[in-house]
């Protein structure tokens, strides 16, 4: 659903909803089975890192320019796909899939 409370030059200007995130993966499962709808993997598998780094650093950001940012946290910044990533991100962007996300995890 989109947001249609800004108004420019008597023009309705349409914004996106506000992404949220749900830090425990067994609530997201339960509130899916409840609600009969599908989580993505990739949500899921960002809401897991989220969780982790937040534990771990204290604060989690979001960023957004030219590419997007998963997830900053400390000196990290995270991408997370589900699938291998088709884009070319800077160097310094880790870019985490269901393949190395354990490691990942197990290592911060």
């Amino acid at each position: 659903m989109l947001d249609y409370t800004l108004f420019k030059e008597k023009q309705i200007i349409l914004r996106k909803e506000r992404k949220f995130f749900i830090l425990d993966p067994y609530l997201a499962k339960s509130l899916s089975l409840w609600t009969n709808t599908e989580i993505l993997d990739s949500s899921l598998y960002e809401w897991i890192v989220q969780s982790h780094l937040k534990r771990r650093f204290g604060e989690v950001y979001y960023y957004r320019n030219n590419y997007e940012r998963d997830i900053i946290s400390d000196n990290l910044k995270i991408e997370i796909k589900s699938k291998r990533a088709d884009k070319n991100y800077p160097k310094d962007v880790i870019i985490l899939d269901e393949s190395n996300l354990p490691l990942f995890l197990a290592v911060i």
